[in-house]
This record gives structure tokens, sequence and C-alpha cells, in this order.
């Protein structure tokens, strides 16, 4: 039997399947993505880095705290005190008995003469002793008139021999008794006319009127008030912290309070030697250089005093001085840190002290003196205006 020739495939053998259209583009750009995070991770830790750093940085940063620089200027030491405008001389008019008011002769704003009549009362017995008084009087002044007559007569007979001494020596007597009788009797009609009239004690102005026409008045009624006001004065009270330092004849300027006029010169005339227990202040005067024209008795008044003039005085603001008034200090900043200093100051009513010792041209200082612990590190800013 003849034998069939085999035949045999010639395809190739099979091998690893191929990857599919677009995978090996996957494939190739996964090396390149993974570069792409490593850099931002490190990006981001850089940032994160920094931003610790400048977090440490605002929260380690001092504080900041005003300060002001010491001044070294001139100074004029001033003392303001308000007062009051009051007469030189002030005197309240009243009756030396009760009375009815009959007649009012001068009124309020009225300037009076001394002894000039103001006012006339009504009283029935006082009216009736005044006649009786007057009675008298004329009466002696008529028997005055007789003894000099009868002087001149014994005068007349005695050079002529006619009469002794011992009559013209009697007649002399009689005439001065007659005389001293009705001196006497006139005081006494003077001072009953006194008791129905009220009268002027002194020329001047009459500030006040409190009487009415028909009241009954005594010696306890205030009638007029009298002033002096072409010598009008101001008195103040004055602290005892400052009064010690006032002398007299140191200028001062006066002028209403709240006015921006220019104010009135004037000086101190007097300073009280004793203080008051319970207000702790004493009275000092000042007299007007020149007659004020415009001012009311009563009003107050603002009051500068012009105490001394300092030259080259240290001053810093009242508001950083601390502690209780005895142990004054202030926070001093050296390299940035603060530091206690002690200061002697003179305790002066002043926006700006006088430093005596403890400071210097140059030095800072806290506008607070509680503004900042003691050692602290600070941040200094400088007070607007303050140097």
């Amino acid at each position: 039997m003849a034998m069939q020739p085999i035949l045999e495939a010639t395809q190739p053998l099979p091998s690893a399947a191929a990857p599919p259209a677009g995978e090996a583009g996957i494939a190739s750009a996964k090396p390149g993505r993974r570069l792409v995070w490593w850099g931002a991770g490190i990006v981001l830790a850089i940032v994160l880095a920094v931003g610790a750093v400048l977090v440490v940085r605002v929260v380690r940063r001092p504080p900041e705290v005003l300060v002001v620089g010491v001044r070294v200027e001139d100074i004029s030491r001033m003392l303001a005190v308000t007062g009051r405008v009051d007469a030189l001389q002030t005197v309240l008019v009243s009756p030396q008995f009760a009375g009815r008011i009959t007649e009012i002769v001068r009124h309020e704003g009225e300037r009076v003469t001394s002894g000039e009549v103001l006012a006339r009362l009504a009283d029935s017995s006082a009216r009736s002793n005044l006649v009786q008084q007057q009675a008298a009087l004329s009466s002696r002044e008529h028997d005055r008139a007789q003894a000099r007559r009868e002087l001149a007569r014994t005068v007349s007979l005695e050079g002529k021999g006619a009469s002794t001494t011992l009559e013209l020596e009697k007649a002399r007597l009689v005439m001065s008794r007659a005389t001293d009788d009705v001196r006497r009797l006139a005081a006494v009609l003077r001072e009953g006319q006194a008791q129905l009239t009220l009268l002027a004690p002194f020329a001047g102005t009459i500030v006040r009127r409190d009487g009415e026409l028909g009241q009954i008045v005594g010696p306890q009624t205030t009638v007029f008030e009298i002033a002096t006001l072409d010598e009008a004065r101001v008195s103040a009270e004055v602290d005892e912290r400052y009064i010690r330092r006032l002398r007299l004849g140191m200028s001062a300027q006066i002028l209403p309070v709240g006015s921006d006029e220019a104010g009135l010169a004037a000086t101190v005339s007097y300073v009280a030697q004793s203080v008051d227990r319970q207000t702790g202040a004493g009275t000092v005067r000042f007299a007007y250089e020149h007659a004020p024209t415009q001012t009311l008795l009563g009003m107050s008044v603002d009051v500068n005093i012009s105490i001394e003039s300092v030259a080259s005085a240290v001053t810093i603001p009242r508001e950083s001085v601390g502690g209780d008034g005895t142990h004054p200090f202030v926070l001093i900043i050296t390299n940035d840190r603060v530091s206690k200093r002690k200061v002697t100051i003179d305790d002066w009513p002043a926006l700006r002290v006088v430093v005596r010792s403890g400071l210097q041209q140059g030095d800072r200082i806290l506008v607070d003196p509680t503004g900042a612990a003691v050692g602290a590190r600070v941040r200094a800013k400088v007070m607007p205006d303050a140097l």
C-alpha cells in the first residue's frame, strides 16, 4: 500500500501576546508622573516649613509699647486757680432798732457818699423820743446863747474894773457847761435820728437792696449792701501743697471763667498764714493793677499765677510717672529691655513735671508706667507729637 505524504503546518509558533493599542503609552508615562508627585511633595514641605518659621517668629515677636523722649526745655511754672471777685470794703446796713420802712431814698446801683440817707423808718416810741430830745437840745442851746452874752458882759465889766475875777471865772464856767450840754444833747439827737434813718457808712455803691417799702425791719435785717466797686479784688482758696510757694507781689493774670479775652494784670496782695482744717486750703487775694470796668461782684474768674522760671529743666509727661506719690518711678527702655528707675520730681499741677534726678536727655520712657513688666523685651513706638 502506498503511503500518503504527511503535510506539516508551516504557521509560526504562538508567542507572548502583544499589548493592545494605547497601553504602551500609559506604561511609558508612569515614571514621569511619579517625578511630579515627588516635586509637589517637596514644595509643600518647604512651604509648611517656612510657614511654621513665620508663625514661630510672630508668636515670639516682642509686644509694642508707646514711649516718649525726655525733654530739656526752659519752662515758666504757673499755678491756675479759680477765684471770685469781691470788694475791698463791703458792709451790710441794718437799723439799730425795729421799725417800718416808710421811704426808700437810694436804690441798687447808685453811688452814695458817707453819711447819706438811704431810707427812713417809722416807730412811734422812737419818734416821741426824738421830739423830746429836740426840745431839750433847743432849750440848752438857748441857755448857751444866754451864757455867751453874760460872759461877754462880764469880760467888758472886768476890763473897766467893774467886775471881779471871780465873777469872770464863774461866767466862763457857765458858758463851758452850756456848750458841753449842747454837744451831748446833739449827739443823743443824732443817735435817735439814726434809729429812724439808715445812713451810708462810707462812700461806695449800693450793690444790693433787700428792704421793701412798708416792711418791718430790725437789727438782724439787711436792708442795703454797700461796697467799694472802684477797689475790687479777687479771693481764691489755694491747696496747702501750693500756698507755701506763693509770695506777696507775685504777678498774675485774671480773666472770667471760660473767656478767651486777654487777662487783666494783678499781683498777690495777701497770703493766709493758716489753713482751714476742713478744706485743707488757705485764702489768697489778688489786687488788680488797674481797676476793672466790666467786673461783677461775686463772678468767678480764672487766675494764673507766675511762680517761677526754670531754665534747662528736664521734663516728662505726668502720666508717665508711677508710684503712690511718695516713691515715684518711670519705666525706661534700654536695648529693647524694660527697667524700672526711681526719679525725683516736683509735684506741680501741670501736664508735664520737672524731673530733678533720675533721667537725662535722650532717655526713652514708657507712656504708661504699668504698660510692661520689668525685664520684658519690647518694641518701642514713639508716641506722636511726643518728641
